[in-house]
Formats: C-alpha cells, sequence, structure tokens
C-alpha cells in the first residue's frame, strides 16, 4: 500500500470507529475510496477487538491461552528458554497472548523477568504492529517509577516477545489500606506516581488506562506504574493533531474520563481525570460517582452528565454500606451486596474528615472536571499543588482571595503572627507616644509666643493641627497595612510576609517627607527610629543597623537645633543619643571630641531640666568612661572635658556625679530597679579607690543585696561584676 492510500485509510478508520457498530457499514458504502483501502479497514476492523483486548493486559492480568490452552499450553511452555532466560511460570494471560515469569540463566547474576508473549495463532503482520508500538512506547520510558523494559525479540518461530522488569508488589490501594497510611504518606506515594505519568507525558506518552491495579506497590513503598499496552504515542506519524480515540473495550470505565466513555478525541488531561479518580478512591477508598461496579452503562452515563461528590461528602458516607435484598449481612443495618463494600468500607481512614475538607475537596474536583481544559494542564502541576496543601500554601484549585491567603499565611506562621502582631501594636503605641510627647515639648517652648498670637491665629492654628493629625494617622496606619498583601496597602511589595526590620527601612525614608515642614515631629519619630535600630544590631544586619542608627541620631539632632534652638532638654538628649549612636558605630568613645559631646550634654540638661530622667543615665555612662576599670589614657580625656573645669580627681568627679544622680533614679523607679543598684556599686568603687570604707559600706550592702532581688539573667550578670570590681579594689587598699 502507498503511503498516501495508508494515511487515506487511517483518516476513514478514526472516522468510523468514532460511529456505533450499526452504523460502520453504512458509512464505508458511502465513502468514495479504493477497494484496497476498503479492504484493509475491514480487515483492521476485524481485528480491532481483539486487538485492544490483548494491548490492555496488565501483568497480572493475563489467562492461561497461549499455545492452544488448558494445562497441555501451560505444560508445554513451562521450562522453554528464550534467549537468556527460562520460563517458570504463567503469571497471567488473555486471548491473544500470555505473560510469564522467568529467570536468568546465563550465569552471570540472579535476576526475575515477566515475559510478554504473543499467541502463534495471532503472530499476524497488523498485530505484530500492535506489539511493536507497545515495544516503542516501554523503551522510552526509563524512570524508577515505571516497569521497564529490559529487552525484545523473536522466538525461533517468529512469534515476538517482551522482556519486562518483574514487580513484587500489591496494587497501590491495598497497599495503603493494608498499611493504614496517613493522610501524608498516602499523597507522598500519589505524588511518586504524577511524576511518573508526568514523565510520560513529556515522552509524548498518554497511559488511557490508569487505575489502581497498574500502579504496584513494592515492600520498600516505591510505586510503579505498569502496562501501557493501550498507550499511544503523541507524535507526528501518529496523530497529526496530538490526541487519539480510545475505544470502550480497552480501558478500565470507573477510572475513565468523560472523552474516553464517549469514544471522542484524548489527551493528556485524560490521564489527569484517571489520577484525580485514583487519589479519590486512595484517600476515601470510594468512588467519585455513586455507581453499581458491575453494570459499565451506568458507569458510563454518570461519568459524562453528573459532576462528582467530594471527598470529604464521600468520607463521611463511607461505611454505611448499600442496602440490599441479599448478600452479607450487617446487624442494625439490613444486607449489602459484598461488591458494594468496595464503595463503603467499613474499616476506619486513619486521619480526619476535616483534612479533606477545603483544599482537598477543590484539588481532586479540578482534576475531575468535565471539560478536559478546565483540568490541570500538566501531572506535574497536579503534584505540586498537593504539595501546596501538605504545606500550607494557597492551592492553584481555589480562588486566591485575600482572606484565604491570609488564613494560608497565618496557618504556616501562627507564632510569627503572634509576635508580629504584639511587635506592631508597642511600636504603634511608641510612635503615637512620640509623636504625643513631640506635640506636648512644643508647646512648652512656645506657650508665650502662643498666647500673643493664639487669638489672631486660632482658627489657622486649629485647621493646621487638624491637618497635622491627620497625617500622623495615616502615617501610623501605614504601619499595619505592611502586614496586609492585597495590591491596594503598603505590604503589596512584600506579599504580605514582611518583617519589622523592612517595615522600619521603608518607612524610615518617608518620616521628612510625609512631615516636610514639621522639624519637632521630625526629630521625635527619627529619635525613635534610632531607637529602634539600636536594638536590632543581631545576626548579618548589624553594620546596616549601626549606620541607619547613627543616621537617624544625627538627624534628630539637627532637628531639634533647628527647631528648639542650641539649648534644650530634647537637645541634650538627642546629643547623648548621637553620642552613644557614635561609639556603638565606629568604636571610639574615648575620643576627645566625643567625650566634649557628652560633657556637653550632661551639662545643658542640667540646666533645661535637672529632674529629666536621661541625666542620671548620662551620669552613668560619663562615670563610666572616665573612672572605672579600663584604659587611662579614656579616663583623663574624659576628666579634662568635665564642664566646668576642675582639679578634682576622676574619683572624686565620680563620686559627685553619681551622688547627683542617685535621687534622680530614686525619683523615678522603685528601690529595686537595676539602675539604681549599678549606680550603688559604681558609688561604692569610687568611694573605696578614695579609701573612704565607711562611706562606701552602706552602698556596697545594697549592691550586695541585688544578687537576691533580681531575677534578670544579664542584670545579674551586670551586677556580679561590679561587685567583682568593689571586691578587688577593697583588696588591692587592705594591702
Amino acid at each position: 500500500m502507498q503511503m498516501k492510500d495508508w494515511e487515506r485509510t487511517k483518516q476513514i478508520l478514526l472516522e468510523i470507529l468514532n460511529l456505533a457498530p450499526e452504523k460502520r457499514e453504512d458509512f464505508l458504502a458511502d465513502s468514495e475510496v479504493s477497494a484496497e483501502i476498503r479492504r484493509e479497514v475491514e480487515s483492521l476492523l476485524a481485528n480491532e477487538s481483539a486487538a485492544e483486548e490483548f494491548m490492555s493486559l496488565t501483568a497480572g492480568g493475563f489467562s492461561r491461552e497461549f499455545f492452544g490452552g488448558g494445562e497441555a499450553a501451560e505444560t508445554s511452555i513451562i521450562g522453554l528458554k528464550i534467549g537468556i532466560y527460562e520460563i517458570t511460570e504463567e503469571i497471567g494471560g488473555g486471548g491473544m497472548g500470555a505473560v510469564y515469569q522467568a529467570k536468568r540463566v546465563d550465569g552471570k547474576f540472579e535476576q526475575k523477568v515477566a515475559i510478554k508473549m504473543l499467541k502463534r495463532e495471532y503472530n499476524t503482520g497488523r498485530i505484530r504492529r500492535r506489539f511493536e508500538i507497545e515495544k516503542e512506547i516501554q523503551s522510552k520510558l526509563h524512570h524508577p517509577n515505571i516497569a521497564a523494559l529490559l529487552d525484545s525479540g523473536r522466538c525461533g518461530d517468529g512469534v515476538p516477545y517482551l522482556v519486562m522488569e518483574y514487580i513484587e508488589g500489591v496494587p497501590v490501594d491495598v497497599f495503603c489500606r493494608e498499611r493504614s497510611l496517613d493522610l501524608k504518606a498516602r499523597l507522598k506515594l500519589f505524588n511518586k506516581v504524577c511524576e511518573a505519568v508526568g514523565f510520560a507525558h513529556r515522552n509524548l506518552i498518554i497511559h488511557r488506562d490508569l487505575k489502581p491495579s497498574n500502579i504496584l506497590v513494592n515492600e520498600s513503598g516505591e510505586p510503579k506504574l505498569l502496562d501501557f499496552g493501550i498507550s499511544k504515542l503523541l507524535d507526528a506519524e501518529n496523530s497529526a493533531d496530538k490526541n487519539t480515540v480510545t475505544m470502550l473495550g480497552a480501558m478500565t470505565p470507573e477510572y475513565a474520563s468523560p472523552e474516553q466513555i464517549a469514544g471522542e478525541q484524548v489527551a493528556t488531561a485524560t490521564d489527569i481525570y484517571s489520577l484525580g479518580v485514583i487519589l479519590f478512591n486512595l484517600l476515601t477508598e470510594t468512588h467519585p460517582f455513586e455507581t453499581d461496579r458491575r453494570k459499565v452503562g451506568e458507569i458510563s452515563n454518570t461519568t459524562g452528565r453528573a459532576a462528582p461528590r467530594t471527598p470529604s461528602s464521600a468520607f463521611r458516607e463511607k461505611g454505611k454500606g448499600r442496602r440490599g435484598k441479599r448478600g452479607k449481612g450487617r446487624k442494625g443495618d439490613g444486607e449489602i451486596f459484598e461488591d458494594d463494600l468496595l464503595f463503603s468500607p467499613a474499616s476506619r481512614l486513619p486521619f480526619p474528615l476535616s483534612r479533606l475538607k477545603g483544599d482537598l475537596d477543590n484539588i481532586i474536583l479540578k482534576a475531575l472536571r468535565l471539560e478536559p481544559e478546565r483540568r490541570y494542564k500538566t501531572a506535574e502541576q497536579f503534584s505540586a499543588d498537593l504539595w501546596r496543601f501538605v504545606d500550607d500554601l494557597p492551592v492553584l484549585a481555589r480562588p486566591a482571595t485575600a482572606s484565604y491567603r491570609a488564613n494560608k499565611f497565618f496557618q504556616r506562621h501562627k507564632i510569627s503572627v503572634f509576635a508580629g502582631i504584639f511587635i506592631f501594636l508597642s511600636i504603634f503605641a511608641g510612635l503615637t507616644t512620640a509623636v504625643w510627647q513631640a506635640f506636648a515639648a512644643r508647646e512648652q517652648a512656645q506657650i508665650a509666643a502662643e498666647m500673643q498670637k493664639q487669638a489672631e491665629a486660632g482658627t489657622a492654628h486649629a485647621r493646621a493641627e487638624e491637618e497635622k493629625a491627620k497625617k500622623i494617622s495615616e502615617f501610623m496606619s501605614k504601619v499595619i497595612s505592611y502586614a496586609n498583601p492585597s495590591w491596594y496597602a503598603e505590604g503589596s511589595k512584600f506579599k504580605g510576609e514582611v518583617k519589622l526590620i523592612d517595615v522600619m527601612d521603608d518607612l524610615s525614608a518617608k518620616i521628612d517627607v510625609e512631615f516636610a515642614g514639621q522639624p519637632d515631629v521630625q526629630s521625635e519619630l527619627h529619635h525613635k527610629f534610632a531607637e529602634v535600630y539600636h536594638f536590632s544590631q543581631r545576626g548579618s544586619r548589624v553594620e546596616s543597623a549601626r549606620a541607619k542608627e547613627l543616621y537617624h541620631a544625627r538627624r534628630a539632632l539637627d532637628l531639634r537645633r533647628q527647631f528648639y534652638g542650641e539649648k534644650h532638654e530634647l537637645v541634650a538628649k538627642d546629643l547623648f543619643y548621637l553620642w552613644c549612636s557614635a561609639a556603638v558605630e565606629t568604636g571610639e568613645a574615648n575620643d576627645e571630641n566625643y567625650a566634649k559631646t557628652l560633657a556637653k550634654a550632661m551639662q545643658m540638661m542640667r540646666e533645661t531640666n535637672p529632674h529629666n530622667l536621661n541625666l542620671p543615665y548620662m551620669i552613668e555612662a560619663y562615670t563610666a568612661q572616665m573612672a572605672m576599670p579600663g584604659s587611662r589614657e579614656t579616663h583623663e580625656k574624659y576628666r579634662q572635658a568635665v564642664t566646668p573645669p576642675t582639679t578634682e580627681n576622676k574619683y572624686q568627679i565620680a563620686e559627685r556625679y553619681l551622688l547627683e544622680a542617685l535621687p534622680i533614679f530614686r525619683k523615678h523607679y522603685k528601690e529595686d530597679n537595676s539602675a539604681i543598684y549599678a549606680n550603688e556599686c559604681k558609688l561604692a568603687y569610687v568611694q573605696i579607690m578614695q579609701n573612704k570604707s565607711a562611706e562606701a559600706a552602706p552602698h556596697y550592702q545594697i549592691c550586695q543585696e541585688a544578687m537576691t532581688k533580681l531575677q534578670d539573667e544579664s542584670q545579674l550578670k551586670s551586677i556580679g561584676k561590679y561587685l567583682s570590681q568593689v571586691k578587688e579594689a577593697a583588696a588591692a587598699n587592705n594591702r
């Protein structure tokens, strides 16, 4: 036959296969084809049933009819050597061939294989071509989860055979049931099956008969995909439009797609549907449709027209059974057919109903869409959606609404979310307090001028304050909105998974823009941001946080001076914070300029507000640099920077300063505060260094009490260090 005649033959054959049997003869009679083409089509139709039956056989589903059937045939083939293999037993057979277990006998190593052979009476050219197609398909599939083709050839009388990997295992549904696998284990097993099917699809092969009996699982838990007997190659030679048709007799209706049932063209989406039915079965031990397995017509009608039930609803109904007039009886539940137990198993699955509701329902129903184009595009996409479910990520089978994504994020990061909410609320409260304090300080600085201008500027001032409050409210709202991944919210750029430090980085650049022309508010916000970066210096962000702390500290000081002038308690506070930030950034706290900066801040605070809590902390920092154990060069620089200048030695100055700081601490804190204990310890030290043991005794006693009253480990460590210094100083003076 010429190539053009063969192409015409295939075209006519495909059209006839889509028709009912009683209409085929009339169609062929009306077709304008040559006698040769007509004879070829009629010949192929005559072999349709037998060929499809043979190519749909599995490695465990053949009958015992190889050389004439019955015991005589089995006796004649057992022990036969085919190449380097010797047949040991028949493991299955069908109308046109059989599968045998064989062993390797060339002495190189031991190996069991499965050999698939044609019957001699079916060793015709057409059927051999079908056999060659199966060999071509299997030869392309080298995958750890697909039964491998090991060899092929022909017997001495020309009968073709395939040597396949021999799989010792049980069907995947039986394996899950017998091992009582939990939900995650079943999904992991199923995902390996998806990988194998995806591999076949990438090699342009559709299986077309996926079902649990074609997926065997060995003892180590590895699934093996079998039987590509009715598969089709999706290349140009086999199908111009990369689709194919499957006859009803060459598939398993319970796992077939609607397009297979209807005899329509199929593609990779057909296997996706079958995978969906298999997963439904693995998770519920039931079928998506409440049909009678014994009635193919009922399955066909239901699969093509009705929407499947959800896995969770099938799971809920599991174990109830179906009532019948005969068969197995169950106490209190009438009688049920034994076959019906396959649809309603009485055994309890090892995971709760709640795990199927929602995402898994939607994933499986997407795979079981009646329309092929609405299913998953690939087996890999199906598998990936299941992994998203396992990892508590949003799945493709559900609309990605903001509430759904937020709920999935919460499920993955419950602890982090609660911690983040607490931190955000703390920052929000802190920034609100900071802004309020900025307003209060500004009112105090401008109170005289405001009283003079109040009458004429009242209305304008009210409008300005209203606008300012609105801006502050909007600024604060942005802090919370970083947790919102919606397109209109600040968190959209971070997809709702923002860290606190990222929020600070993003907001810090907006302070001067949002509050342009309001240096009092700007300065307080820059001051607070410097504090945050000071306490966030850890891990890989240390250097970056230090640089940002120094920037905000300098910016805060410049803005304070711009608004309050050169002498104000807030200017003094920011001078102190700049000293702290510069010391952390450069490590040059012992530099003469830094010593003068801290001395200037202390003196300014004494003159503007001697009761400000920042003053005793400035004193504590200054005395630590000047008098506590350390570099003598540093001590001298800080002694010389004292304002106003004095001839006292460093211990005398430190004693005077610490006695000044102690009552301010006691005014603001309770007696058991660590700042008070640290001040008492240092005071005892500098007095002992001056041989004032009597004066130092009560302070030393209070310092010792800290070790029994404080609970925080870091505070106890600091007090312990001071106690050691006091004891060493006392021991040195007694020598």
